[in-house]
């Protein structure tokens, strides 16, 4: 429970000399997330809707240490935290501060106000019960929905107000120590149940000519109303525009007030389905479709995340690919945790040189902190020590434009990747020989994963499960066979790697083998 003692040790810890603020830096392999300066890769927990209450999360620290976490999704309603208008309440934002601090955790919070899955179930009562001044939008038949009119002055102004009035509280309690590194701008953010908004006022401006900021972000030219310049896709950019406008108003109210890295997340339009804007997906959102417009027109966003669900490899990464971009880091702020996800995990963070990911739904038990790892969060407590232990070597990689995932799936039991001047090879099961050499014959069930990032011209790191890896110099090479001439197997502790031992023989005899439980190995070569 969140007490008056915390409260003073939570201010009294401000006046410890200030870290630096959490950052983007973009290099030769892309994005890193910088916490402290130093390169950190989010592997995150978001609890549940309802959860971001200091009692509730009691149960749930401890286990987020158990699984490996360094960071927690949290969400904070504006209902609860302006209940009444311009009436503040920080109490629980204070207590989840606190709590991640004693639990030596990283928070991103996310700011649930007038959206969330298209629908304002967390705007507060006043907002909900006064109509007239916040208007819901209208639907094709002429009927309210769930959503907020974007588009209404009022309506901006009271979310921004409320958001400005959060991060400026977030800079008096943590605006040194940087416990918070990341704010999500709202949730999901869009409408469901309509295409846009049919009322009146909405009707008038669809009406006139589409702004020629959003033509020009379609790399569009001419003039004329949004049918005119967009087609079928009128109505969707319409509902994008304003949605646009709506999230750069509050995004940057409160950057004004505390300048942390920010970010939307997104309901992705890569459907299993037919595509219906606002049925489909929530319309007027920050989809593969919407990207360019949003873009251009919130500038006080950092970058934009897709949420992912997706079983499939392939649509996984469909979905994720087009926010991997040279303006946009990808991170996956929610998605499954089953093994299936925990392999996708490895696209994203490798191939797609992700900044991070994140599974939806974690949290402790009802009895209390049973001092286990239930059975549906083992594979993610693997993936993460994995990954945690590899993790300043991975950063290393991707500076050094070097990182692969090579990701186990049915059928696909070895892998190949161009290193430059090496190429490596991934086999996923044992091997049998045949023409044209060995051929990895799967895991039974499918549990074959690994990164592997170059760190030198002659040294790589190697973090996975079920995986042999060989190395050869690229064909034509002079020197056309390659050896380890080390092989060390450890972890990063506190920023420091620490050996563990040294693999030699059997267990790089036909390539370095990587067991099931998941290890990291730091590799030197040699051509001959």
């Amino acid at each position: 429970m969140y007490t008056k003692a915390m409260a003073v040790l939570l201010l009294a810890s401000v006046s410890l000399a200030a870290a630096p603020m959490p950052r983007l830096m973009k290099d030769k392999g892309g994005f890193q997330f910088l916490v402290d300066d130093k390169p950190f890769l989010i592997l995150g927990i978001q609890t549940g809707n309802s959860s971001g209450f200091p009692a509730e999360l009691q149960r749930t620290w401890p286990l987020a240490k158990r699984i490996h976490v360094n960071t927690v999704e949290i969400p904070i309603q504006w209902q609860a935290v302006e209940p009444a208008e311009g009436r503040f309440d920080f109490a629980l934002v204070d207590g989840l501060v606190a709590g991640a601090r004693a639990n030596g955790l990283r928070l991103i919070l996310l700011w649930f106000g007038g959206f969330k899955n298209g629908a304002m179930h967390f705007a507060p009562a006043w907002v909900k019960e006064n109509v007239q001044k916040y208007p819901r939008m209208i639907d094709q038949t002429g009927s309210p929905i769930r959503a907020l009119a974007t588009h209404v002055e009022a309506t901006q102004a009271a979310d921004a107000k409320g958001f400005a009035a959060f991060m400026r509280h977030l800079k008096e309690i943590d605006g040194e120590q940087h416990t918070v590194i990341a704010v999500q701008v709202e949730n999901e953010a869009g409408v469901l149940g309509t295409d846009r908004d049919h009322s009146e006022s909405a009707n008038k401006l669809f009406a006139q000519a589409a702004p020629a900021e959003a033509v020009k972000a379609f790399g569009k030219t001419g003039s004329g109303t949004w049918n005119e310049v967009f087609g079928a896709y009128g109505s969707e950019t319409f509902a994008a525009y304003y949605q646009a406008k709506y999230l750069q108003r509050v995004a940057e109210a409160g950057k004004r007030e505390f300048p942390l890295p920010m970010f939307l997340n997104v309901w992705s339009d890569i459907q299993d389905g037919f595509y219906e804007p606002g049925f489909s997906h929530p319309s007027g959102g920050a989809t593969t479709r919407m990207l360019p417009l949003y873009k251009a027109l919130v500038p006080s966003i950092d970058w934009i995340s897709p949420d992912i669900y997706k079983q499939s490899y392939v649509q996984y990464v469909e979905e994720a690919t087009p926010y991997s971009r040279p303006d946009n880091p990808l991170l996956i702020p929610e998605t499954g945790r089953d093994l299936g996800f925990c392999r996708r995990m490895f696209y994203a963070l490798g191939d797609l040189r992700g900044i991070g990911v994140s599974v939806f739904g974690v949290e402790g038990s009802a009895e209390g902190d049973t001092g286990s790892i239930p059975e549906n969060l083992r594979d993610l407590s693997a993936t993460y020590r994995v990954v945690a232990a590899a993790t300043p070597l991975l950063a290393e990689a991707k500076k050094y434009g070097q990182l692969r995932s090579f990701v186990e799936e049915t059928g696909i039991a070895t892998l190949v990747g161009d290193f430059g001047a090496y190429e490596s090879m991934a086999q996923f099961g044992p091997s049998h020989w045949g023409y044209g050499g060995a051929r990895a014959a799967g895991t039974p069930k499918t549990t074959g994963r690994v990164l592997i990032g170059q760190v030198g011209p002659e040294e790589f790191v190697i973090a996975g499960f079920d995986t042999t890896v060989n190395f050869r110099p690229k064909f034509g090479s002079a020197a056309p066979r390659a050896d380890f001439v080390s092989a060390e197997e450890g972890a990063y502790e506190n920023g420091v790697w620490k050996a563990r031992r040294q693999l030699s023989g059997d267990e790089i005899f036909f390539g370095l083998r990587l067991p099931g439980a998941g290890t990291v190995v730091r590799v030197k070569l040699m051509k001959y």
